[in-house]
């Protein structure tokens, strides 16, 4: 399922438009084939909280896990989660593109307010260039992600330094 998804993503490069165009069109098939990478690799959770943009991805992972979808639809909208908070609150956030951090931070920090308590962040690609790993990781969430990308001068690239496996870091 990974292979598939690199290979649909390894057509667009190396324009940062084309992937972006790609991701915009994947259809909630393709999410569905996705999101069992991760239903696989996830710890337990209670529920799945989605960002804008992720929404294929972690309703298609929240069905395979049997759990509940939360949308994490950012202040001024949290009443439209709120009332769903599962009576554990471990959660996983889903994002379908993670960059710098900033909107899944912004995500962890509303969700730890409301009882919440964000185990990992699920992202079909990461932007290694870009930190929010590592931002993530300080606040003590684990990042999981199906595939990894690096801006070079020449465009997108897939990632060349070799990220250990999950289950190698989370045993």
């Amino acid at each position: 399922m990974v292979a598939t998804f690199r290979e649909m993503i390894a057509s667009t490069l190396p324009s940062e438009e084309r992937f972006l165009a790609r991701l915009a069109q994947m259809s909630p098939g393709e999410w569905a084939d996705l999101a069992q990478v991760f239903a696989a690799a996830l710890p337990e959770l209670d529920a799945v909280l989605t960002l804008p943009g992720g929404a294929h991805l972690a309703a298609s992972l929240a069905r395979a896990r049997g759990v509940t979808l939360l949308d994490a639809a950012l202040p001024g909208e949290v009443d439209t989660w709120l009332p769903l908070i599962p009576p554990s609150g471990e959660v996983v956030l889903v994002t379908e593109h993670l960059q710098g951090g900033g909107p899944e931070l912004e995500a962890v920090a509303l969700a730890t307010s409301h009882g919440l308590r964000v185990v990992a962040v699920a992202a079909a690609v990461e932007r290694t260039s870009a930190g929010a790993r590592g931002r993530l990781e300080l606040q003590g969430v684990r990042v999981y992600t199906a595939l990894q990308l690096a801006d070079t001068p020449r465009g997108l690239v897939f990632e060349r330094r070799a990220p250990r496996r999950w289950k190698e870091r989370h045993r």
